[in-house]
Formats: structure tokens, C-alpha cells, sequence
């Protein structure tokens, strides 16, 4: 079906028949015989059949799997289903759904997320740091430390999800240091933060409020003498780090 405008007039079609004929201002998507459709500013569903199955009432309506819809509501985001019951109170700042995964990444005010399975069960609760598409993974901050999920939302030891590093980030009493994959240490656990080894091969380590970085084996290659507070993602190329506008995507001094 396709959404067409003729003599100032939008209407659905498909190759045979023509519906909803002056019924929408716009339609955002099409699934099935549901249309997520605007009518005065907000958004409903409705059936080719004209049969609205979900009121007007929302401030933006997304589809994500099955009978399942992202809905906003006053300034906050929840799910529906398509009787336009809601299944996921309007609590959250932000909700996604991550196709790869099958899950739903619900986002709280504090950048706190919550991941849901696709019967709406929370599976995991922290900032997530990267979903990686490549490898099946997603990476979470829970408190002062981080966990990984494999795309069926099982969490898994980051030397189970890194198979192709050479050092793995490890805590202890507080601190962080690494250690190989035989779980032995290679650096000593003395700094306040750092990340896991890079697909470039290095790792950035915190120490006394400075950011620096080591090499695939550990060994220092920047001493910690960047101040990062500003930077989303701590990540490093030899002694060059991640700019601070990540959507620039490029590595400085």
C-alpha cells in the first residue's frame, strides 16, 4: 500500500483499491491493515477499513514488533498495544526498540535504562554503553561496574563476548587493572576507571581525575594526562582520544 496526494486530497492505496480518502493529515507507517495515522497534531491507528483502533491521543506512535507500539504521551514514552491498552506505563524519557536484539531499550531521565524482552519483562537496569551489532552484544554500566548481555539478553563474562582482545578490564578493592584470558593479571589494579580494549587495540585508563592509554599488551602508552569530563565515550587511538562531539567521529591530541 502506498500513501498518495491527488487534487490536494491523501489517501492509501494499493494496486486495486483506494482507502481512507480524506480520513488523515499524514501517515506515518503502514503494517498490515493498521495505519499509524495524524489527525489533528496527534497520532492513532487506523484500519483500512476506516475502523480507528486507537484513538488520536498521542504525541508521536511507532511500531516495534507483533501488536507492540512505542507511544508518547505529555512529554513521556510508554508502550501500547494495538487495542490501545498500555501495557508499559508513561515513565520513561525514551523508548527504543532494538530489532538486532529483540529487546526494548526503555530510557530513564538519569540516562538509567531498563531492557525489556519482548513479552515486557526487565531483563537488565544500568546506562548502556554500546550495542554492538557486529558481535551480538550489549554493554551496560550497573553501578561502578560494567556487565554484558549476548543478543538473547543472558549476561555473559567479558572474556565470553571479547574473543578477539588480548587484555580484559577486571575490579578489585575499588580499582581497576586487567588481566588476559587465562584470568591472570597483566596490569595491577591501580586505577579509578578505564574501558576494555578497543577494536584498535587500546585501552583508556583513569588515574587521579587524568585519562590515558595502554596498548593491546598492557603496556602504558599514554601516561593519564587528559581531563575527559566532558566526553560521552572514553575511547583512544594510540595517544589520540575520541573527540568530545562524537557524531564528528574523529581522534585528536
Amino acid at each position: 500500500m502506498y500513501v498518495v496526494k491527488e487534487a490536494q486530497t491523501l489517501k492509501v492505496i494499493d494496486k486495486e483499491k483506494t482507502y481512507l480518502e480524506n480520513a488523515f493529515e499524514d501517515v506515518k507507517e503502514i503494517n498490515s491493515n493498521n495505519i499509524i495515522a495524524i489527525k489533528n497534531g496527534k497520532y492513532g491507528i487506523v484500519e483500512t477499513s476506516g475502523q480507528v483502533k486507537v484513538n488520536y491521543i498521542y504525541d508521536s506512535l511507532t511500531y516495534a514488533y507483533t501488536d507492540t507500539y512505542i507511544a508518547k504521551k505529555e512529554g513521556k514514552y510508554g508502550i501500547i498495544n494495538i487495542l490501545g491498552e498500555e501495557k508499559i506505563p508513561f515513565n520513561y524519557s525514551y523508548i527504543k526498540y532494538i530489532e538486532e536484539a529483540n529487546c526494548i531499550n526503555a530510557q530513564k531521565e538519569n540516562s538509567q535504562s531498563e531492557i525489556l524482552d519482548k513479552e515486557l519483562n526487565i531483563k537488565a537496569e544500568g546506562i548502556i554503553c554500546e550495542i554492538n551489532k557486529d558481535k551480538n552484544f550489549i554493554k551496560m554500566r550497573v553501578g561502578e561496574n560494567y556487565k554484558y548481555y549476548n543478543f538473547k539478553l543472558q549476561e555473559k563474562e567479558n572474556t565470553e563476548i571479547l574473543t578477539s582482545n588480548t587484555i580484559f578490564l577486571s575490579k578489585k578493592n575499588g580499582k581497576y587493572g586487567y588481566v588476559n584470558e587465562k584470568g591472570i593479571v597483566v596490569v595491577d589494579y591501580i586505577y579509578d576507571d578505564a574501558t576494555e580494549q578497543n577494536k584498535y587495540g587500546y585501552a583508556g585508563v583513569k588515574k587521579d581525575g587524568k585519562w590515558g592509554a595502554l596498548d593491546k599488551t598492557g603496556k602504558v602508552i599514554l601516561e593519564p594526562c587528559y581531563t575527559l569530563e566532558n566526553n560521552l565515550v572514553v575511547d583512544f587511538i594510540g595517544k589520540y582520544y575520541l573527540a568530545e562531539d562524537i557524531n564528528a567521529n574523529y581522534y585528536t591530541k
